[in-house]
């Protein structure tokens, strides 16, 4: 039994201390079960590459000094599979608070590519707020949604028409809109459309980008591509009466 196996990561232990977080919020946040994070704390396990380096940065803490033998474990490039966190299989399945616990946790960039406006008002309740105080924190935040939504009430001045008025955030509108892919800097939750299938019950990756992308790299492709050939969306004016 070796002294790592005795005490522990203590590295660990006192990032998490730091950072003020639990075994339990750590595990939600990646999207674990608790007992992975315990043996990491409790023993000398050292996580895959994706998960100690979303960790890491969730402590605000370098991956290679809680884990030291991260290098020397995953030495070969990541492959595809190496970017799949968790895959569920409809939206309902996946954990509640995953939603909006990602995209608070983005230092960087937001890219929201939504075919379903009403889904993400329930999913992030404060989605204006969020989003505005990621803006005018230096965080880049785009948003494209259907330019012919379905439904009477599902554009984005319907549901969220406070967006219209934030300053900082790109909003647009794009016809070729079906899926919804929510990214925050390096992870993604994307939901992938399967003909005649309501989308409330297809699958839902949660992927986190590593290295070059080999997996993640088309769904960023994807959403550059959207950006660049969408619509500018505008708030619509509204008439007011004039007194005689």
């Amino acid at each position: 039994m070796t002294a790592a196996t005795i005490n522990g990561n203590e590295r660990l232990r006192a990032a998490m201390v730091a950072a003020n977080v639990t075994i339990e919020g750590l595990a939600d946040h990646l999207g674990i079960d608790p007992k992975s994070v315990d043996r990491w704390l409790n023993t000398d396990r050292t996580p895959h590459a994706r998960n100690a380096e979303a960790a890491a940065k969730y402590l605000r803490a370098d991956a290679y000094h809680l884990w030291p033998r991260l290098g020397e474990r995953h030495r070969s490039m990541p492959t595809a599979q190496d970017e799949v966190v968790a895959c569920y299989p409809m939206r309902s399945t996946v954990p509640y608070g995953l939603w909006r616990s990602t995209l608070a946790g983005a230092e960087t960039v937001i890219d929201l590519a939504v075919s379903n406006l009403l889904f993400l008002a329930d999913a992030v309740w404060d989605l204006p707020t969020l989003l505005a105080d990621k803006a005018s924190a230096g965080v880049r935040v785009r948003l494209v949604t259907p330019q012919h939504p379905a439904g009477p009430i599902t554009g984005l001045g319907d549901v969220f028409p406070s967006l219209l008025t934030v300053p900082g955030l790109r909003l647009s509108t794009h016809p070729g809109l079906r899926a919804d892919v929510l990214r925050a800097d390096d992870d993604l939750l994307v939901t992938t459309p399967i003909d005649a299938l309501t989308p409330a019950l297809a699958p839902v990756l949660h992927l986190r980008r590593l290295g070059p992308a080999p997996m993640t790299g088309g769904y960023l492709a994807t959403l550059d591509h959207l950006f660049a050939t969408a619509t500018p969306a505008r708030p619509v004016p509204h008439l007011r009466a004039v007194a005689a």
